[in-house]
């Protein structure tokens, strides 16, 4: 999947970065605490049986390389809402890897937020791309997470990235701000989506 860099100039771009929080089905957390729990059967280590997506486009999809071999879901509290508890997915090499990972606290840069829903739905989730100014407006391209599930452990996450334009939330002077809030909220049946990625995994073991 392509990555734009983000050049911010004077652009001060608010991001609200997450960390995931400690670890869940019992097991002691970070300190000694008992770690997030959230109502999810889903919670694991996953073989991933299928990566593929497009770049150019969202209809025709091809095999992507993708060098992990596992992704584990487990509970994680967002540092700027620590009262919170939402569901992450983290890519990992081997099964003892993807626990040790779920119980430390790694930022989620490759893996997946899943802000809303819930098994029987399906967990949704949001993450930017890219972003900056644009004409006055702000821009972003933002990644929309869709988390399924079948019978038999086998989890389906589908991301598609839209690209999107919006009014900045305060302007001063050359100075623009920006809030991944306003991108996320500016998602619309009418955007075209750019890229897809589409996971397919099987459940391999407990956290």
């Amino acid at each position: 999947m392509k990555k734009k860099s983000i050049d911010l100039g004077k652009v001060i771009y608010i991001v609200a970065f997450l960390m995931f929080g400690c670890s869940s089905s019992g097991v002691m957390g970070c300190g000694g605490e008992a770690g997030p729990t959230i109502e999810s059967e889903l919670l694991g280590v996953y073989r991933v049986d299928r990566y593929q997506g497009s770049q150019v486009g969202c209809d025709a999809v091809s095999d992507i390389a993708n060098p992990f071999a596992f992704l584990v879901l487990y509970p994680f509290r967002p540092i700027d809402d620590p009262d919170e508890t939402l569901l992450g997915g983290i890519f990992c090499a081997d099964v003892d890897t993807c626990r040790a990972d779920a119980k430390q606290e790694p930022e989620p840069t490759i893996g997946y937020s899943f802000t809303t829903g819930d098994d029987a739905s399906g967990w949704r989730g949001w993450a930017i791309q890219s972003g900056g100014p644009s004409n006055d407006q702000c821009r972003a391209d933002v990644q929309a997470h869709v988390l399924t599930s079948t019978s038999g452990g086998t989890i389906g996450i589908e991301t598609q990235t839209f690209e999107t334009v919006f009014p900045p939330a305060e302007m001063d002077g050359t100075n623009v701000t920006c809030r991944n809030a306003d991108a996320i909220a500016s998602l619309n049946d009418e955007l075209e989506c750019m890229e897809i990625i589409i996971l397919e995994a099987t459940f391999e073991a407990n956290l």
